[in-house]
């Protein structure tokens, strides 16, 4: 059969042989025509006869296409490595490469299968082979192709740079209140069209440049911006190194060699397709023409912005930018959480540690880079090493602590090295002697560079003064110095920047840390000391400071005696100042022939100071504040050089001898301080000696003599001075002046009109920076058409108790530049004032939007007869007002009034920076401001104005108040930056927002409610508009506290919540006090959301039945969680039943809390529930065999008070269960239906109790129960084997007034208080042991029986009770 079988394969082979033969005769018979169909016919019968050398081929050439691959995929893998891009191109390849081995492996496996049939001598498929041959073939040549198309150059190309995240920002100080308000501020001045170009400033180390790459991260991830590139300038700018950084970031290829071609090419990518690109440029130190970079303006670019960073304020100005803003130091708060993360200090159990963490923190300022580096400094190292960094810090002389030079010192000597003048940097060394965080007045530091003659080509005083002012706002703007207390007259040292400033600085010992003895280097080579003493009794001799000029002494208590050799080797010192000091000055200074500066202030002088008159080249002289008890001495006639002369002694005047005055014609400063009953003699020669005072420039007196000081006005030529500061006051004691002076003028003795329009008090009010009158009579209006000029450099305004009707009157026209620089403007006990400005300002066109438009602060009290403030043409020019305070206005109605002209179309009134609002006692107040024809009693507080930047609200005792926010649509931003509201008294008030408008308060972050009558709902939100159910909407998200009180007819706190709304995700304080209509504080959909809810107080509310009760009754939740809540306190709530409302189950009734999970729970106080049988009910949960679950584990504190249903503290603990292991203290008092406070099982879990104290439970007779079947996890205890009961820390036990109390424990336990020292036992009368079994407590010695009553323990209880083991 095999025989045969291979004759007819032998006969098939020859008959295709044979018509291969007759198609080659054909072809070459028919040519053309048998190509076109011999050849397709003679390809079939090739798959099948080269079978074989087909399948070699496509072997062949699918190892070639391997080894291709192999090389593709090794330059693919070097790509990634570096980070590129794989071409589609190359990725498509490889696929095409992947599918055809997929494909190939079918063929290649049939062709095996084939030759495995002919190796067993099976007859082999024809149609199979010829299957596989063509199959072969066809793989054969797409092989070969993508051989041919896998020869790559290159396979990728780099990743386009990308922001890479800010991982420290996160980790440190991004997540601070502080940042975030600025970084949102930022971005939203980003997506305004019309802002081009932005600046952050701010001190080195502030995060500037952290700030920028958080906006970076931000814009990228909010897809506000196509491209976001960012370049460092730097102080020594390099053009070109910032274009390639801006073209990397931008994927541009710059090939052009000059920088104007390179700008030319960054200018054509920015402007190409006008996509929107934010480039940042950090660390700007001046003025850089962004043209030369290639920046293209905004009008070439509409979708571009420029952000920069800088340490320099002068650049913002310069730059031209359209928003500033400042990055400020960290609060304290922040910057402890930032330190304690650097160093890792949670970890720390150590006290030392702990306390001087904080010390260490303080002293960084707030400043994130000082606080990071410390603390990763100090990170994990011994108390040792805290406390010396710490005396580092303090001392300012920080040499060894890893990094805080590099990293922190550094940057602050790039801004040193950086200012542009000597005088500056010497100004700023001058700044570091004073104390740390002591704001220093500038007048003190213009006192100092006199004496020091720190600057050039200034001959009076008045020129040092403006150079020191002008250098201090230089080193302000490069944020060198800081705004003090008085920010326009005071300036501070950073603390790192004082550090830097008094490093490597051997010329200046610098010690304020209360020292009680002169140090001991004696270093020649100080040239400024400066030093705070605690106690100081000796100034001593034999100090040689050849090269000191500058010597400051204080101290603070204490009778310095001075050696009279003190100052015999200071023959260099131009500066001398001696501080709240009782000092005897010596005769050797007047060996300091080169003082200039001699200021003792706050002293007592009781010694002769006629010394001081030989002292030739002193300039400036001062008492300030000093008590002066001898005769002022005429020998300071011979000061001829003096410039400044302060007499504001604390004592009162100083009667200043004849002739002392007159040998002083350089004068240019006197401060007389008070000057009241003048003798007539004295008068004469003073007035006299004043006028030949020709340099005079500035002067200050306080007078009650009205005569004397007109003279004195009259001689002094009031047009010349500069700075003055005049006070009419009939009181002694009212002012010694402030110690720096402007321009002020009060006059509070009340003066009429005609007077204080002479020619010496009107020219001083019309250039006062400062005017406050008193009762000041027939007189109506203080500017009015009649006026030459309308106080333009006037800046604070005070009027009290006059005439006054209007305080303008623009009837017909006022002088233009009327109060136009006024900031604060306080009225006062102005019974007859209408209005503050009568007449409509538009009628003025010339003197457009200048009236008030600096105003800021407005303060209206008791104010009879206004009805409103001002009209609307008023109001429009207060675009800067950020404070209104009116109170005890009872006539007014309204803030702002309508214009009377005809034709106007209301419109919303804005005022864009009033931050606080404070209104009260005003009986009839409507409206912020309404509309003149509409009446409206319903109408809200706040419609038609918009105040988005209003951060806090304060109104009391408005009755006519409805509601704050009513229905009426304002913009969202209108109050969406307000974070606290207090209301108070509001008779009528009856909600304080309605429907949508509770959506403007978005950032409320605390409301106070009390006093309300007729308050009925506080947040309605009925009506409130939900466009999508689905996703979750959040209303008053930022509200962390709520407090009510005397709110009787208050029945929600939010009504008709919307399926969908959040409501209270941060809530974490809520206090409800007398809100007697009030049955539950939150609905069952409202807990969900109560996530942050710490602390929960409710006291006196008579119709309270629970704390979540339900306004849907198709809500049920099986069980209640607060995840957060730490302390709750529940007082007086006669109608309370339980925690949650609605439980079904009648076993549960009268238990205060069930089915409700308090895992954080640390303090309980309640008193008063009547209706309370149990206080915890863990019925129904149960733990895996072998686990133990612990509940109420945090609980620390627990305080039961009049309680007359009480049965049980806890109820079916199940086994496993571990509750109340970390209690500290618990008080019962008058629970009269309690008979035990703990089973025994209970009570061997309270391993932390210290305090117990039980009063006044009529049914009390045990402390330690019975333990109930099945609810124990200490297995019973058989007949005879020993049992305790062991409280570890319970070291105050007090038992008062139980009438059936008889042991703390009756059953044969032994109990062991190893560390019980108190024990009271008042009024227990058939208490007549302590326990049944053995009673261990070593410490307790004696116990209180009574008021003041003691007893040895031995003689208490009988021997059958009481036994002591030592």
């Amino acid at each position: 059969m095999l025989i045969g079988l291979f004759d007819f394969t032998v006969n098939c082979i020859c008959w295709v042989s044979c018509i291969l033969i007759m198609a080659e005769l054909a072809f070459s018979v028919f040519g053309r025509l048998t190509e076109h169909v011999v050849d397709p016919i003679l390809r079939q019968f090739k798959y099948l006869l080269c079978y074989k050398s087909n399948i070699k081929n496509l072997t062949n050439e699918l190892e070639i296409l391997e080894n291709k691959k192999t090389e593709v995929q090794a330059m693919v893998d070097t790509a990634k490595r570096n980070a590129e891009v794989i071409r589609p191109l190359v990725s498509a390849w490889l696929q095409k490469v992947d599918d055809l081995n997929k494909q190939t492996d079918e063929v290649l496996k049939g062709a095996a299968i084939s030759e495995m049939q002919c190796l067993f001598l099976r007859c082999p498929n024809l149609k199979t082979r010829y299957l596989l041959g063509r199959k072969a073939t066809k793989k054969t040549v797409v092989t070969v192709k993508l051989q041919a198309e896998g020869s790559f150059e290159r396979v990728g190309y780099p990743t386009p740079p990308v922001l890479m995240p800010n991982q420290s920002s996160h980790q440190d100080f991004y997540g601070f209140e502080t940042r975030i308000t600025t970084k949102k501020e930022i971005l939203e001045a980003l997506k305004d069209k019309d802002i081009y170009i932005i600046g952050i400033c701010g001190m080195p180390g502030v995060g500037k440049t952290t700030m920028a790459n958080e906006v970076a991260t931000q814009v990228k991830d909010e897809k506000l911006f196509d491209e976001v590139a960012m370049a460092v300038v730097s102080h020594d700018p390099d053009i070109i190194k910032i274009q390639d950084q801006l073209a990397e970031k931008l994927h541009l290829k710059i090939e052009e060699k000059t920088e104007s071609g390179r700008a030319q090419r960054l200018y054509a990518r920015l402007t190409y397709d006008n996509k929107r690109i934010l480039l940042i440029l950090d660390d700007v130190w001046k003025e850089i023409d962004l043209g030369t970079i290639g920046i293209p303006s905004k009008d070439d670019c509409e979708g571009l912005k420029v952000l920069f960073t800088t340490r320099n304020e002068d650049v913002c100005i310069d730059m031209g930018v359209q928003r500033k803003f400042e990055v400020e130091v960290l609060s304290q708060e922040e910057a402890q959480k930032l330190f304690e993360r650097a160093a890792d200090i949670s970890n720390y159990t150590i006290n030392v540690v702990n306390s001087t963490a904080h010390e260490v923190a303080n002293e960084c300022g707030g400043l994130p880079l000082a606080l990071v580096t410390v603390g990763k400094a100090l990170k994990n190292k011994m108390p040792h090493k805290w406390r010396d960094a710490l005396q580092q810090l303090q001392r300012s002389r920080v040499t060894n602590l890893r990094g805080m030079h590099d990293l922190v010192y550094s940057r602050i000597e790039l801004s040193y090295n950086y200012l542009e003048t000597d005088e500056a940097r010497s100004l700023l060394l001058l700044c570091s002697i004073f104390a740390e965080k002591q704001s220093m007045p500038i007048e003190r530091l213009v006192r100092y560079a006199r004496g020091l003659e720190l600057f050039q080509n200034t001959d009076t005083l008045s020129e040092t003064r403006d150079r020191v002012y002008s250098i201090v706002d230089d080193l302000k703007r490069c944020y060198l110095l800081l705004s003090g207390e008085e920010e326009d007259e005071e300036v501070k040292l950073h603390d790192v920047v004082r550090g830097f400033c008094l490093l490597d600085r051997p010329g200046y010992l610098v010690k304020h840390a209360d020292l009680e003895e002169w140090p001991k280097d004696n270093n020649e080579s100080y040239i400024a000391i400066s030093m705070t003493f605690g106690v100081l009794d000796e100034l001593p001799s034999g100090l040689k400071y050849g090269h000191l000029k500058l010597l400051q002494v204080r101290c603070d208590s204490g009778e310095q005696n001075i050696s009279q050799e003190f100052f015999n080797d200071m023959q260099e010192l131009r500066v001398l100042e001696f501080n709240w000091m009782n000092v005897q000055i010596p005769l050797s200074i007047q060996l300091l022939t080169r003082l200039q500066t001699l200021c003792l202030d706050y002293c007592d002088l009781m010694f002769d100071i006629s010394m001081i008159g030989s002292l030739k080249k002193l300039e400036i002289l001062t008492f300030y504040h000093s008590y002066l008890y001898v005769d002022f001495p005429t020998k300071i006639a011979e000061l001829s050089n003096l410039k400044l002369l302060d007499l504001r002694f604390w004592t009162g005047p100083c009667p200043i001898p004849p002739g002392v005055l007159l040998g002083m014609k350089k004068l240019e400063e006197l401060y007389f301080g008070e000057y009241f009953e003048t003798r007539d003699e004295e008068k004469g020669y003073i007035i006299k000696e004043i006028s030949s005072l020709t340099a005079l420039n500035t002067f200050q007196i306080s007078t009650d003599d009205t005569q004397f000081l007109m003279q004195i006005l009259q001689v002094l030529c009031v047009e010349n001075l500069k700075r003055y500061e005049i006070t009419m006051a009939e009181k002694k004691g009212l002012s010694t002046g402030d110690y720096h002076v402007t321009r002020r003028l009060d006059i509070l003795d009340g003066m009429d009109a005609g007077t204080l329009l002479q020619c010496g008090f009107n020219p001083l009010m019309r250039t006062a920076y400062q005017l406050y009158i008193v009762k000041a009579t027939a007189w109506k209006k203080l500017v009015s058409g009649s006026d030459k000029d309308g106080f333009f450099n006037l800046k604070k305004l005070r009027l009290s108790s006059g005439d006054f009707e209007y305080i303008i009157d623009a009837s017909y026209s006022i002088p233009s530049g009327t109060f136009c620089n006024l900031e604060l403007l306080k009225l006062e006990g102005l019974h007859n004032l209408i209005q503050i400005c009568n007449g409509n300002l538009p009628r003025m066109e010339h003197f457009g939007s200048q009236l008030f438009h600096n105003l800021t602060t407005l303060d209206i009290y008791n104010c009879d007869a206004i009805r409103s403030l001002f009209r609307e043409s008023v109001a429009k020019c207060m675009m800067n007002l950020q404070r209104l305070d009116i109170s005890k206005c009872p006539r007014l109605e309204e803030v702002v009034s309508t214009d009377t002209q005809e034709n106007l179309v209301a419109e919303m009134l804005g005022f864009p920076k009033l931050k606080k609002v404070t209104l009260q006692f005003l009986s009839i107040f409507k409206s912020f401001t309404s509309e003149s024809n509409k009446v409206d009693d319903c109408q809200s507080l706040f419609n038609q104005v918009t105040l988005p930047n209003m951060e806090m609200l304060d109104i009391f005792q408005l009755d006519c108040i409805v509601k704050l926010l009513g229905e009426e649509e304002m913009p969202i931003t209108s109050l969406s930056k307000i974070r606290v509201i207090t209301v108070g008294s509001c008779g009528n008030l009856r909600t304080i927002a309605k429907s949508d408008s509770i959506k403007l308060l978005q950032n409320l972050e605390g409301l106070v409610v009390s006093d309300c009558a007729k308050a009925e709902v506080l947040f309605d939100l009925e009506g409130l508009k939900v466009n999508n159910y689905d996703a979750e909407i959040k209303i008053l998200g930022r509200l962390n506290s709520l407090e009510m009180s005397a709110l009787p007819k208050l029945m929600h706190i939010t009504r008709m919540v919307p399926k969908g709304i959040c409501v209270f995700q941060n809530l974490k304080s809520l206090v409800a006090k007398e809100c007697g209509g009030l049955r539950y504080l939150f609905s069952l959909s409202m807990v969900s959301s109560l996530v942050a809810l710490e602390t929960v107080r409710v006291q006196s509310c008579d119709a309270m039945e629970a704390i979540v009760g339900s306004e849907d009754e198709t809500w049920e939740l099986e069980k209640l969680e607060f995840p957060k809540l730490k302390d709750v306190n529940l007082e007086h709530l006669s109608s309370f039943k339980s925690f949650r409302s609605k439980l079904d189950s009648v076993n549960v009734l009268g238990t205060l809390f069930n089915r409700v999970r308090l895992a954080n729970l640390e303090v309980l106080d309640i008193n008063g529930l009547g209706d309370v049988s149990v206080l915890f009910d863990f019925e129904g949960i149960s733990v895996s065999e072998g686990y133990v679950e612990s509940l109420l584990g945090r609980l620390r504190s627990l305080k039961l008070e009049r309680l007359p249903k009480l049965v049980n503290i806890t109820r079916m603990v199940p086994e496993g269960i571990h509750v109340m292991q970390n209690l500290t203290s618990l008080i019962v008092l008058d629970c009269s239906n309690l008979r035990y406070l703990f089973s025994p099982s209970m009570a061997n879990l309270l391993v932390a109790l210290e305090t117990l104290e039980v009063y006044e439970c009529q049914e009390m007779e045990e402390i330690v129960g019975r333990e109930k079947e099945g609810t124990s996890d200490i297995d019973m205890v058989k007949e005879g084997m020993p049992r305790r009961i062991v409280f570890p820390k319970l070291s105050s036990l007090e038992l008062l007034s139980l009438d059936r109390f008889r042991m703390f424990c009756s059953q044969n336990y032994e109990l062991v208080f190893p560390s019980l020292h108190k024990l009271v036992i008042l009024y227990c009368p058939l208490m007549t042991k302590f326990c049944s079994g053995h009673l261990n407590a070593p410490e307790l010695k004696q116990i209180q029986i009574g008021e003041g009553q003691y007893v040895d323990i031995s003689n208490f209880f009988d021997d059958s009770g009481l036994q002591e083991e030592e």
